[in-house]
């Protein structure tokens, strides 16, 4: 446990492991405004805005560790986890307290016969009649509807979006038994040095999270490894992509013509995706950042005889690039996670899915805006203008950890281990004051065809699996915890959507595959290997300067986007990852190297699949209506496609927290989430001031002129990149709050850097 005196006056506490028997919970912590199930990053983002906008917070998970479908895993816990299957092992998690439940029959007349106003036929939902007399006292459960969560799911990979997890270790059989046993004893004496994330995240220098974790304070927790190089693999080997001028015109493989019209069109596209890493420093002058504006939709109408509707295939031509640009640009500096159609293949395009063929149509609009956020975040951290994109270290569940303590820092309350058993649910008293205001908030968040009486639920609270009753207005909750068991009926799978779904290979090796240390990444385009795959490949490469391993091996994420109507299951599912990865063992020595191999499925769900109910489970109507009133919101998992980068968590969390029923007549804006508080930001500036101040006294003092009023455009961040100029470049950033001597996220910082060899 951690006591809020660790983290500061008014810091709730902390329950970081939650195994005794019995409430754990107090009446007061019992008593709040929200509850958030599950610590993912979006979750997380909603319950720091929610507590520093002064709201009461309860945080729960029913993992022993934070992150959720984020989290990042030890080398043990990985082989436990990949063990996992439909059938389900053991969590370990307390034995659910008793609750005793009756079923209350309506009457004929339509009526429930305990609250007034119901014409829906709610018929066998089951009402909380008692609990276990252990529970904190003075809680009033009298009038509650009590949904009860599929219990058996819990523990399974039926409450994940991972499935088909397999892991295997000497995967090709180049080790003797007693070498495989001796490599697994000594891997295994330092499971702790390994954090494998489920879902690799990366996230761009200019970015809506790096502006969060900047804004917020959250950066100070956290450091970031920055991307040493993006590649491509040929049939020539791997080749570097430039990222730079300097590299476009220094680079070994590109001819002549090829560098002229990569430039050319770098320099024609800069209006739109403008770049610190194409401007020299003449034309930026010592304002660096506020001269290069970041990646504008609007200024897209200014390029003169450009359709922002056309493939992007075909502009690609039109600016006269070879088929080798095309694939550096698609590829690896897009991260486009789709194979593009070709004028050959139109034709056999026709068997595809509709989805499936409007998933891989690039539109040039489409294409400028991921070209723009990928050029646009060059030169922003680091020296010089490396690191276009950042990796959290020690795994993307950190960010995640780091926004679980701002908001055990304003209040907020924690407690792991802890599953709900019931949600609790009461009908909304009718008034006829501002009756019309209620109906009109219902009715943006309704749809036709339901009727009133079914908008009148809202969450009261849920059950924990400890007996304890939490009472609260609104609960957001991860698709992980409300697990509600689908419906058997063949008639409704048939109605099952496509979905984009992302395969995963995970891959322990002794030596870089990437023919570099450090972090790099590498794309495989379907004609790199023959025959040809069925979509390109991503592929990551982390170190032990990212704190994922130990020194001496790498850990490789390799990753493929798909579509499909469910998670496929067979021996070929991964074939596509499997050749991609024997092609670049192949270069690095051979299949010797590959000590570890896991592969899964990362199907995110539906959120509309939430509200299944069973033939024996009442309640899911009643679970609609609360959700169509924003007591009760889901978090998505994380995405499968982009699948390596970290987009759409912040906007996600923004809305949960404008939408959340918390905020009385004072509604928050946008600007309000995670705002820094009005004190930081006055200290901040007196800072600023005073640093200013005495630099210009010490400018004077060295010229042995009389102070001179500095122009507004120049920082104390010049000064210290000539003065840390001479020192050796590092590759592991910190991101710094916004002041004259370090810089924002949107500011090129050469001074941010810690010490290269300590991750």
């Amino acid at each position: 446990t951690h006591q809020g005196g660790e983290f500061g006056r008014g810091c709730a506490l902390l329950i970081a492991m939650a195994t005794m028997e019995g409430p754990l919970l107090t009446s007061e912590e019992c008593s709040v405004d929200a509850c958030v199930l599950g610590t993912g990053l979006t979750e997380s983002l909603v319950a720091a805005a929610l507590a520093r906008h002064g709201k009461r917070v309860l945080h729960l998970d029913h993992e022993s560790s934070y992150g959720g479908s984020w989290r990042a895993l030890s080398l043990v816990d990985l082989e436990a986890w990949a063990a996992i299957t439909d059938g389900g092992t053991s969590n370990n998690v307390d034995e659910p307290v008793a609750v005793e439940v009756e079923t209350r029959e309506q009457n004929t007349d339509g009526s429930d016969g305990g609250n007034d106003g119901g014409g829906e036929d709610h018929t066998l939902m089951p009402k909380v009649a008692a609990i276990s007399s252990s529970l904190p006292s003075g809680i009033d459960i009298s009038g509650l509807t009590a949904i009860p969560m599929a219990q058996d799911l819990f523990g399974s990979s039926s409450s994940s979006c991972f499935s088909d997890r397999k892991l295997s270790w000497d995967p090709y059989g180049a080790k003797t038994a007693a070498e495989l046993e001796a490599l697994r004893s000594e891997l295994r004496k330092k499971s702790n040095t390994f954090s494998v994330d489920l879902a690799p995240r990366l996230l761009f220098g200019r970015s809506d999270l790096v502006d969060v974790l900047v804004e917020s304070g959250v950066s100070r927790y956290l450091e970031f490894q920055g991307l040493k190089s993006a590649r491509v693999l040929s049939s020539h080997g791997l080749v570097s992509v430039p990222l730079t001028k300097s590299d476009i015109f220094q680079d070994p493989v590109l001819s002549l013509p090829e560098k002229r019209a990569l430039m050319r069109f770098i320099t024609s596209m800069t209006p739109f995706v403008g770049s610190l890493a194409f401007e020299s420093p003449a034309q930026l002058g010592v304002d660096r950042v506020h001269k290069v504006p970041g990646p504008n939709e609007n200024a897209s109408s200014g390029l003169e005889g450009v359709d922002l509707e056309q493939p992007w295939a075909a502009f690609l031509e039109q600016q006269k690039l070879s088929p080798r640009l095309r694939e550096f640009l698609t590829y690896a500096i897009c991260l486009w996670d789709w194979t593009l159609p070709s004028s050959q293949n139109q034709k056999q395009e026709g068997t595809a899915s509709t989805q499936e063929q409007s998933l891989r149509n690039l539109s040039t609009r489409q294409g400028l805006s991921c070209l723009g956020r990928f050029v646009s975040s060059l030169g922003m951290h680091g020296k010089g203008s490396s690191m276009p994109l950042l990796y959290p270290m020690y795994g993307a569940a950190e960010m995640a950890q780091g926004f679980t303590r701002m908001c055990a820092l304003h209040g907020g309350t924690y407690a792991l281990r802890t599953k709900m058993t019931h949600l609790l649910a009461e009908r909304e008293q009718t008034q006829e004051k501002g009756s019309a205001d209620k109906g009109s908030a219902q009715n943006r968040e309704g749809e036709a065809g339901t009727g009133n009486d079914e908008r009148n639920w809202r969450v009261a609270g849920l059950v924990t699996h400890r007996g304890e009753v939490v009472r609260a207005s609104t609960i957001i909750s991860s698709c992980d915890h409300l697990l509600r068991r689908a419906s058997d009926d063949p008639k409704q799978n048939e109605k099952t959507q496509a979905r984009v779904v992302c395969k995963r290979m995970t891959v322990l090796v002794d030596c870089p595959l990437l023919e570099e240390e450090g972090l790099h990444l590498c794309v495989v385009p379907p004609g790199a290997v023959e025959p040809a795959l069925d979509n390109v490949v991503q592929v990551l490469q982390l170190d032990w300067s990212t704190g994922t391993c130990p020194k001496g091996y790498h850990v490789v994420h390799l990753s493929q986007a798909a579509v499909s109507s469910c998670a496929e299951t067979g021996n070929d599912t991964f074939n596509d990852l499997e050749r991609a990865l024997l092609a670049l063992l192949e270069l690095a020595g051979g299949e010797r190297h590959c000590l570890l191999r896991c592969t899964y499925q990362h199907l995110p769900r539906p959120l509309s699949s939430r509200w299944d109910a069973s033939a024996s489970e009442g309640g899911a109507d009643v679970l609609a209506a609360c959700a169509r009133g924003s007591s009760l919101m889901v978090s998505a998992d994380p995405a499968a496609a982009p699948q390596l980068l970290a987009m759409a968590e912040v906007p996600e969390a923004r809305e949960l927290f404008l939408r959340a029923p918390l905020h009385g007549t004072e509604a928050p804006a946008a600007t309000d989430f995670l705002l820094k508080p009005a004190h930081v930001v006055q200290e901040e500036q007196s800072t600023a001031m005073e640093d200013l101040e005495h630099f210009n006294e010490q400018m004077a003092k060295t010229s042995g002129e009389p102070d001179v009023r500095l122009p507004s455009a120049f920082t104390e961040a010049d000064s210290g990149v000539q003065a840390n100029s001479e020192e050796p470049a590092d590759d592991t950033c910190a991101l710094q709050e916004p002041s004259d001597d370090t810089h924002t996220a949107q500011e090129p910082s050469d001074d941010i850097h810690t010490a290269q060899d300590k991750p």
